[in-house]
């Protein structure tokens, strides 16, 4: 391929095969390595019969596995809108590594605390299990600080007149889902993921999910405003794609989302489950 040919590829916003930079090649690496957890801790899931919390001990740990796959692979495509030299320099290159120092650290604790049936995350029991909760916290801000990085030097730097759409959904989804899951997430974690119910009390839940749907369940809100950082990029690729209005395409789907996150949370402080029985 000629210099002038991978100069064009490293630019393209979505692309049959990704740039090979390393920090496109640490985000491939933590969407696959998540990717064969959840294949090799499958057997675990299926056999293993013990419940914590109304769900299999493994079903935490797999929501996480599949979390990372959508998460990290979302960001190696967008990552490809920046050029190359920025996409590897410095900033982009220490987020890379935060978020894999930082799924290392969660994949660790959240496996090894499904294989003794306890709680990895509202675990105050023993002074390691707090000071281990307060470190996800921690690490949860490491995994999605690339996020910021990543909207911060598209502004900067990014390619926008080609596909402005995809440019501005990938801006306004990293930002606005870094804090909105900042928000949402340390919100829950100051209480509890239940409003109405004991911790272990969640009863009737949704399948793999395991959001309650006998009490108010504050997860639901964080899922959606989470995933702010996957829907509006694709809303402003969809957006390119037809021909539409970019600006009014992502700014609609954003607000319709962030109302449907406060929603879900107003609905789960008045105690009530987003899906009753």
């Amino acid at each position: 391929m000629s210099a002038h040919a991978s100069a064009r590829t490293s630019w393209m916003p979505i692309l049959p095969q990704l740039d090979n930079d390393h920090v496109t090649r640490i985000l491939l690496t933590l969407t696959l390595f998540a990717a064969a957890n959840f294949i090799i801790f499958t057997p675990a899931w299926i056999m293993d019969s013990r419940i914590l919390d109304s769900a299999s001990v493994w079903t935490k740990p797999q929501k996480f596995n599949v979390s990372f796959v959508v998460h990290f692979g979302a960001l190696a495509l967008l990552a490809q809108q920046l050029p190359r030299k920025v996409r590897a320099g410095k900033a982009m290159t220490v987020a890379a590594y935060l978020a894999a120092v930082s799924v290392v650290f969660e994949y660790i604790y959240l496996n090894t605390q499904a294989a003794r049936g306890r709680r990895s995350h509202f675990n105050y029991d023993s002074v390691f299990e707090q000071a281990m909760y307060a470190g996800m916290g921690v690490a949860a801000v490491g995994l999605i600080a690339v996020c910021l990085v990543l909207a911060v030097q598209l502004w900067r730097k990014g390619e926008r007149t080609r596909s402005r759409g995809l440019w501005l959904g990938t801006i306004v989804g990293m930002s606005l889902g870094f804090f909105a899951t900042l928000y949402f997430g340390f919100t829950m974690s100051a209480t509890s993921r239940y409003v109405g119910s004991a911790l272990t009390g969640g009863g009737e839940v949704v399948p793999f999910f395991g959001w309650s749907r006998e009490y108010g369940d504050l997860r639901p809100a964080h899922f959606v405003s989470m995933h702010l950082m996957q829907t509006i990029p694709l809303a402003g690729w969809i957006a390119d794609r037809r021909g539409w209005n970019a600006k009014l395409v992502v700014f609609g789907v954003t607000a319709a989302q962030i109302a449907l996150a406060t929603f879900l949370y107003v609905q789960a402080q008045s105690g009530q489950p987003f899906w009753p029985i």
